[in-house]
């Protein structure tokens, strides 16, 4: 299954753009690494995601620094709510690694969520679900669980990558809620 991958480098950022916001403590209540670091994975996904977006010409409000339940709404006949969920990796990704949502999340208002990994400052979009598919199949997890590979720093739900929707899915499905009525 081909991953789109965009590097942050890409989008005429000079280099160390990315880690310039970086104060070394966590950026809210949901930034699980306690030095924050994590989040300038987040910020790094989030632009790679709104390249792609205006790559397709797919109108979208970036709303991710409002610190509201999704970081992007896809502008349509109906809009769509997306939160763009990041992961820094020291491996190449792979489709058995998972992507994760924090348990307190599950009530947010929000539709979708695609997932990503960025390695070397390299974003790959592993995958994508609607919020009620994800929770659906995905296996819950606690702070402090030891799941044989990790011990758990949040509780969470997971679910691996070959288990979601592919990126192509997607862009198709919101050219069609984005595309003009022909009527």
């Amino acid at each position: 299954m081909p991953r789109a991958v965009w590097s942050v480098y890409d989008a005429g950022w000079p280099e160390g753009r990315g880690v310039s916001i970086y104060t070394g403590k966590p950026y809210n209540a949901m930034t699980i690494k306690p030095d924050g670091s994590g989040q300038i994975a987040g910020w790094q996904a989030e632009a790679a995601f709104a390249h792609e977006l205006l790559a397709r010409n797919i109108p979208f409000s970036y709303v991710g620094p409002l610190k509201g339940h999704y970081d992007f709404v896809v502008n349509g006949k109906k809009d769509v709510t997306i939160d763009v969920k990041a992961k820094k990796r020291n491996v190449p990704p792979c489709s058995t690694q998972e992507g994760h949502v924090t348990l307190d999340q599950k009530d947010y208002r929000v539709q979708g969520y695609v997932f990503a990994s960025v390695t070397n400052d390299d974003v790959s979009f592993m995958g994508w679900m609607w919020k009620s598919h994800f929770w659906d199949k995905a296996r819950v997890v606690y702070k402090g669980q030891d799941t044989g590979l990790f011990i758990e720093r949040a509780d969470a739900g997971k679910l691996e990558y070959a288990r979601m929707a592919p990126m192509d899915a997607l862009w198709e499905g919101l050219k069609n809620v984005t595309a003009l009525d022909s009527h």
